[in-house]
């Protein structure tokens, strides 16, 4: 992200990251919806004291702690939305405090 001149980079980073958690929050999902990359990006546009976003990597994490299955994030892209597998799934950010990160600039 790209913040604007007056406002703290930490504070900011910390209020995107608030924000997303509450956005992955897995009570908020239903089975087999996507991601739209768009819709996070205008969540975090819309933060006060962010001018851009300028790169949003959605990555998969699995074995030690999370899902032993791995799903190719890149394949299932199309355009800005990532689509769930074709079997009944749920997008999960499985441990979002130390998952989530980001960088202000």
């Amino acid at each position: 992200m790209i913040a604007y001149r007056d406002y703290n980079r930490s504070e900011l980073l910390v209020d995107c990251i608030e924000s997303l958690k509450e956005y992955f929050n897995i009570n908020n999902w239903l089975f087999n919806q996507p991601i739209n990359l768009s819709e996070i990006e205008l969540l975090l546009a819309n933060i006060e004291g962010v001018s851009s976003v300028s790169n949003l990597e959605i990555t998969n994490k699995c074995g030690e702690g999370y899902s032993s299955n791995s799903y190719n994030i890149r394949e299932a892209t199309k355009g800005k939305i990532i689509y769930p597998s074709l079997d009944p799934s749920v997008f999960e950010v499985k441990f979002p405090d130390k998952d989530i990160k980001g960088r202000v600039k």
